[in-house]
């Protein structure tokens, strides 16, 4: 009788230690193409193999931390975040599903390290997840695509969402690109004039004249200035949409 109740209490102990399968990190976004200056949604799913929860531990408040790279730069890293509030300098831990599941959702603003947006291009995101014995890294590449001139705004149906990029004129109320000048809903402050921004906004109308009407704004990347704001030497083809 000993024997028979022993047996499966031995067999759920070597279960219980037996080693668990590995996590596994990747990286979903909302699609892989977006316009400068629109904000990108970063997924990291976890992926447990097992079929029962696993607790992973962190030995900080400090979860995971995001990177941008474009070829071996890196232009903008995260700074180490938790998905939960605890105490500073505790460790903690964190209760895993079975299957694929979105551990976080991170928006990152498109801005590189310094505040400026990130030429046309591709870019590499890289994920880094720092549970104690589940140190993980995924990688997953986005592209941006070249922003529109200042006469593409001509072009576009009044309510229109896009980047445009030009050079900023002295009062800083528009932008101009290949002879082309597009007022803007604001003054654009904190760049100087004449350097080569990117603005992202919705195509206005008033009597006629089109506007543009600003949410965001930043100065562009000296990568992407002379192609961009001098549409007229570029050798990439202007998209419309």
């Amino acid at each position: 009788m000993i024997r028979r109740v022993l047996a499966p209490i031995a067999l759920f102990a070597v279960l219980a230690a037996a080693p668990q399968p590995p996590l596994a990190l990747s990286l979903r976004f909302a699609r892989t193409s977006f316009d400068l200056l629109d904000p990108v949604g970063i997924q990291l799913i976890t992926d447990n193999p097992s079929d029962r929860r696993r607790d992973v531990a962190f030995a900080t408040p400090n979860e995971y931390t995001l990177a941008i790279y474009r070829g071996r730069k890196e232009l903008w890293h995260s700074a180490a975040v938790s998905t939960t509030a605890t105490t500073s300098g505790k460790s903690h831990a964190r209760n895993i599903p079975p299957g694929a599941s979105v551990f976080v959702t991170y928006v990152w603003n498109a801005l590189d390290a310094r505040g400026e947006s990130p030429a046309q291009g591709r870019y590499r995101v890289v994920a880094t997840f720092a549970g104690i014995g589940a140190r993980l890294q995924a990688t997953r590449m986005l592209r941006f695509i070249a922003p529109l001139g200042a006469n593409s705004v001509a072009h576009l149906p009044v309510g229109s969402v896009a980047t445009i990029a030009g050079r900023l004129d002295a009062d800083r109320d528009s932008i101009s690109t290949d002879g082309y000048t597009l007022r803007l809903s604001r003054i654009v402050r904190g760049i100087a004039a004449g350097r080569c921004i990117v603005v992202r906004g919705q195509v206005t109308a008033l009597r006629g004249v089109r506007g543009f009407d600003v949410s965001r704004s930043a100065p562009l990347q000296a990568a992407g200035r002379d192609r961009d704001c001098d549409p007229a030497g570029a050798r990439y083809p202007r998209r419309s949409r």
